[in-house]
């Protein structure tokens, strides 16, 4: 059975738009490094590279592409604050041209 918490941050996830969903797994994943969590960092790291679409998304999402297999292949080896620093500066990079520039 679901906490109640657990039931909020479900719904939250289901009716999110795709670009608050990306900005919600960086930030999971940092805070996977930050608590030595590497199952649930690779998860993270797993579910960013089945959502690039290489072929719409072009040159960025290929370069994209190979940050998240080197950081999932390092999360393997254990050095989770390059990683940390990895998915900060995509999260701020995401925030200030993809979320920020939705309308409200």
């Amino acid at each position: 059975m679901y906490s109640a918490r657990q039931q909020y941050q479900q719904q939250s996830v289901q009716t999110a738009p795709p670009e608050k969903l990306v900005e919600k797994l960086y930030e999971t994943g940092i805070q996977a490094c930050h608590q030595g969590d590497r199952d649930t960092l690779r998860q993270v790291l797993r579910e960013l590279i089945d959502s690039l679409n290489v072929e719409q998304g072009g040159e960025l999402a290929e370069r994209l592409l190979a940050i998240y297999e080197f950081c999932f292949d390092e999360s393997a080896r254990g050095d989770l604050d390059v990683i940390r620093e990895l998915l900060e500066e995509l999260r701020d990079g995401w925030r200030q041209g993809v979320v920020e520039e939705q309308p409200a």
